[in-house]
């Protein structure tokens, strides 16, 4: 244990040993972590900014099902049935 087996690694597998080597230069471990960070930090921040809107956007859902709901346990939601049949001829089209 502790050990890598570098045996059965695909060929685009880099060397184990070639790789470990490489990194124990402190020089090239910083130059490495410099070229990499910028790059890992714009992704972080878009999948946040994408998180976020995610986050907005289920929370409105919610908060609309829960209106819908709301007027359905009532009797007070009304379907426009001009609206409903548009739909359905629509999507009938569509799909043929």
């Amino acid at each position: 244990m502790g050990q890598i087996n570098s045996t059965n690694l695909p060929q685009y597998a880099p060397d184990a040993q070639l790789a470990s080597t490489s990194l124990r230069s402190s020089a090239a471990a910083t130059a490495l972590q410099e070229t990499i960070a910028p790059q890992d930090d714009m992704q972080l921040t878009k999948l946040s900014s994408v998180l976020s809107s995610l986050k907005k956007g289920a929370s409105i859902m919610r908060s609309q099902a829960a209106q819908v709901m709301k007027a359905v346990r009532s009797g007070t939601y009304q379907v426009d049935p001009l609206q409903v049949s548009r739909s359905i001829v629509g999507e009938s089209l569509v799909s043929n």
